[in-house]
């Protein structure tokens, strides 16, 4: 998926909602593949377990009927989803001309000008 930064800041934020938190870790994972930065990874564990935190939410849901969740496993979803909306919306932000030229000057090898 070769979403620009802007693009990627409006997608993967609705992804994270309008699937109701059952993809919540896709964007930090697909970030921490490309990146392999250990903030990523982190991020990318974090909410795979928040992902894990949604099913057993769902798992354990004791409401009477099969087609409606209790209020507990709603606001678990929900929290989990709106949270990782937010922090996929700051991460995928376009970034401004000075972090751009900051993250280039960290991101150079010595010796290695052609790879810029």
């Amino acid at each position: 998926m070769g979403l620009n930064s802007r693009t990627a800041q409006i997608v993967w934020p609705i992804v994270c909602i309008a699937l109701a938190g059952l993809v919540l870790e896709a964007p930090f994972a697909w970030r921490a593949l490309k990146t392999k930065k250990r903030s990523d990874i982190i991020a990318a564990a974090v909410f795979g377990v928040a992902q894990v935190v949604v099913y057993v939410a769902f798992a354990l849901d004791q409401s009477d009927r099969s087609d409606q969740v209790s209020n507990l496993t709603g606001a678990v979803v929900w929290f989990c989803a709106l949270s990782a909306a937010f922090v996929a919306a700051y991460l995928y932000r376009p970034l401004s001309k000075e972090e751009r030229v900051e993250q280039a000057a960290r991101n150079t090898r010595p010796g290695s000008s052609y790879l810029n």
